[in-house]
């Protein structure tokens, strides 16, 4: 009995699992999408826009961008602030949360969009950028682009429009940064 038990427990645990991988591959219609990840990892955002103490890294990011001088230093802690914003972009969606991901999408872009000109006023002065800034900040804007890319595929409808803006500013931005 303990024989026949164990046979029918074995043949189950092979027969069943071997059946629906038949059935999901031979029927199943995949896309398969030739797209190009950047290898970019984005940084940990900490704490989200939907957090009450939210505010208080927000004063401390204006503290720290307006206590910096030098335009290449700004420039830099403008690219880390942009890219952790992405990342929160990224998690508000996840949570379901589309208004507070367009705004801050927003916000990371336009700080993406001030710093070619601070690269720009910076090499005025005598200073150029540090070695592999400026590919970092395109491989970044590429990074901002697919985050971009990825958000727009699971927007709920009525959104197209800011994110249309967003688009538009990355795209300005590869353009300020294809001339440096």
């Amino acid at each position: 009995m303990i024989k026949k038990l164990a046979i029918l427990l074995l043949a189950f645990l092979f027969i069943v699992p071997a059946f629906f991988y038949i059935i999901t591959t031979s029927y199943s219609q995949s896309i398969t999408l030739s797209e190009k990840k950047v290898i970019y990892d984005l940084p940990y955002a900490g704490i989200l826009p939907d957090n009450p103490f939210y505010i208080l890294k927000q004063m401390r990011d204006i503290v720290i961008e307006l206590s910096t001088r030098d335009q290449m230093k700004k420039a830099e802690i403008l690219l880390l602030s942009s890219d952790k914003k992405i990342h929160m972009a990224l998690l508000l969606a996840k949570k379901g949360k589309s208004k507070l991901m367009i705004d801050t999408l927003t916000q990371a872009e336009e700080q993406s969009l001030r710093i070619p000109g601070l690269i720009t006023s910076s090499k005025k002065q005598g200073v150029g950028p540090k070695e592999g800034f400026v590919y970092r900040l395109k491989l970044s804007n590429v990074k901002h682009r697919e985050v971009i890319e990825e958000l727009i595929k699971n927007l709920p409808q009525g959104k197209e429009k800011e994110m249309g803006i967003i688009f538009d500013l990355n795209n300005k931005i590869r353009k300020q940064l294809d001339t440096l």
